[in-house]
């Protein structure tokens, strides 16, 4: 099970897809792994519009895996839907990254958006 502080961060993430702060984004995730043009054209490129999943969507976060190295803080990998104008529930889906790296403290990598 995701932590609270996971979710939170996954909502972020998605209020910033759906925004389309894609530059804001690449700039919390430090550009790793995916850049904004990369969000957009992952994005943009299949002609749909983003929309706000309803708040039940952020209840029980697919957890894909777990690690924790020795004196280190715990990762989750997280596969999330996307929702779209279009669709409703999308194929389209984010994976990234939680990381634990102090109490409380996470950070976010964008592993890639797109179908499962």
């Amino acid at each position: 099970m995701l932590p609270q502080e996971g979710v939170n961060a996954v909502r972020v993430v998605v209020a910033l897809l759906v925004g389309g702060d894609y530059a804001e984004l690449e700039t919390l995730t430090e550009g790793r792994r995916l850049s904004a043009s990369d969000m957009s054209g992952a994005i943009g490129g299949r002609g749909l519009d983003l929309i706000s999943p309803p708040d039940s969507a952020f209840d029980g976060i697919e957890v894909t895996g777990v690690e924790q190295a020795a004196g280190e803080g715990r990762a989750f990998h997280v596969a999330f839907p996307l929702w779209t104008a279009q669709e409703g529930r999308s194929a389209l889906e984010l994976r990234l990254t939680l990381s634990e790296f102090m109490d409380g403290v996470w950070t976010v990598e964008l592993d890639g958006i797109g179908a499962p």
